[in-house]
């Protein structure tokens, strides 16, 4: 699903907000007892287990097997199978029947081709089955790219590639569920600044989610670049008066599978 080393922990502890804000979309997915419910890209599992607490049958599936380690350390009760969102299906993910609803937080823009996934989504479930996601839209986090992009150009080293998601415009996105046979419902951008914690900067957040990146770039000079980083970011609007935040961009969707 993506090649960005994971630190599960971390994400859990200082990036939890990932996680918090999609937490209302399990009110919008409605999970109903006896329902079988796949959350695709389920991470360290918090929402998985949440759908399971209402009586829904899930499994929860990833690439990454620091995250599911770390889900089935929390989350005993419910199944985790490690798949590739490009290369699933029932039986990959040891399944009998197709999954009444599929439900997806910040995971969907790391998945390409996006085309492909949301093939592979159709084809494990129901006809008539729900699909409730929140992603990366277009914008999203453009300006943290941009500061780690201008640091690494800054100390001699853009031949370092920083990686490009999935960030669809809502054309795009509706487009591409209904090539894959969804019906879109509804669909809604939105800007949502993000604020970071309170010992977490730009720098810290691109050390994160953009971590192959800094996993190349020699350990000396680390802190230049984070300082880079900052600044640039502080200059674009990151920093406020009541600290650093995050450009997001949210794309948010419920499809139904014809």
């Amino acid at each position: 699903m993506s090649n960005n080393p994971w630190d599960a922990q971390t994400y859990d502890t200082r990036f939890g907000f990932v996680t918090a804000y999609g937490a209302d979309q399990i009110d919008v997915l409605d999970p109903q007892p006896d329902e079988t419910i796949l959350d695709l890209g389920c991470g360290t599992g918090h929402h998985a287990a949440q759908i399971a607490a209402r009586g829904a049958h899930v499994v929860g599936m990833d690439l990454d097997e620091a995250m599911l380690a770390k889900a089935r350390l929390d989350h005993p009760e419910v199944d985790f199978r490690a798949a590739d969102a490009t290369a699933f299906d029932l039986a990959a993910l040891d399944v009998e029947r197709p999954f009444d609803a599929c439900f997806s937080n910040a995971a969907l823009h790391w998945m390409t081709p996006q085309a492909v996934v949301l093939a592979n989504v159709r084809a494990v479930l129901l006809e008539g089955a729900r699909f409730v996601a929140e992603m990366g839209g277009a914008g999203n986090i453009a300006t943290l790219d941009l500061s780690l992009r201008t640091g690494l150009e800054e100390l001699g080293l853009s031949e370092v590639e920083v990686p490009t998601n999935h960030f669809p415009t809502l054309g795009e996105q509706a487009t591409a569920l209904e090539g894959a046979g969804f019906r879109v419902d509804r669909a809604h951008w939105f800007a949502r600044p993000t604020p970071l914690g309170a010992d977490v900067t730009a720098a810290d957040w691109t050390k994160h989610f953009r971590a192959a990146t800094w996993a190349v770039v020699p350990v000396e000079r680390h802190d230049e670049l984070s300082a880079v980083i900052d600044t640039v970011a502080a200059e674009r609007g990151l920093l406020t008066d009541d600290g650093w935040v995050a450009d997001y961009c949210r794309l948010r969707f419920i499809a139904t599978a014809l």
